[in-house]
Parts: structure tokens; sequence; C-alpha cells
């Protein structure tokens, strides 16, 4: 793989992880459908429930964006690295918003892996590791 090749790699999966928070806080859950991968697969933070394909973890990020409203997010650390055809994204991200009448600011850190699949890159796996 050339250099420009990694480079282009690297900032179109930067590019999918912010469109990613951007239509998930925006409610426009068909959009994230496109970076997800058919059976890519999912282990809820502190339960054993494994999600797999696209529907259940577009499913995840609905749950949490229709019980809270969000007020600000940010991705301030974003961390790409390609190895052959897999991604690493490994990212914090700041959240404010309020769940009935409870104010939140969090900072989490996730990490989603990709394929790159017919010159698409495609999540796999997502992990999320929430804060204390």
């Amino acid at each position: 793989m050339t250099e420009l090749t990694r480079t282009t790699h690297l900032k179109e999966i930067e590019r999918i992880v912010e469109h990613l928070f951007e239509y998930w806080v925006t409610k426009q859950f068909n959009k994230i459908e496109q970076f997800v991968h058919n059976h890519a697969v999912m282990i809820e933070p502190g339960t054993q429930n494994r999600l797999t394909g696209t529907n259940a973890l577009i499913e995840n990020y609905r749950d949490f964006i229709e019980e809270a409203e969000v007020f600000d997010y940010s991705i301030p650390s974003l961390q790409v690295d390609i190895i052959d055809d897999t991604g690493i994204a490994y990212l914090s991200y700041r959240l404010k918003y309020q769940v009935e009448s409870t104010r939140y600011d969090e900072m989490n850190d996730e990490i989603l892996v990709f394929r790159q699949q017919n010159r698409n890159w495609k999540i796999i796996w997502r992990t999320q590791l929430l804060g204390p």
C-alpha cells in the first residue's frame, strides 16, 4: 500500500466516524446503515448481550438517542490505524445530554473496527468503553 493510498484510507475512516456521530445525534439513522457491515457485532457495555447485524447496531444507537436530548458532542481524539483491509478507529468523545430532568456531561471512548468491502469501509465490530 502506498503512503498516498494509506493516507486516503485514514481520511476516509475519519470522515465516516465524524458522519456516524453527526447522523446519530441528529437521528438520521437511515444514513448510518451505509457504514455498518451486515454481520457487524457489538457486545453492550457491562453486559453479555451480543448484538449482531446492521439493524441491531442501528437500534442500539436509536435506543439511546430516543431517550436523551443531546445538547453538544465532540470528538476530541481520534486515532486510526490501517492493516491491509482492516481499519481500527480509537476515539474519545464528549457528550452533553439530558434524560428526563437529569443532565449529563460524559467523556467516553469507543473502538470501531472497519473492513474494506468493495472499496467501502464498513464497521464490523463496535466496542464502547464507558467512563467512570
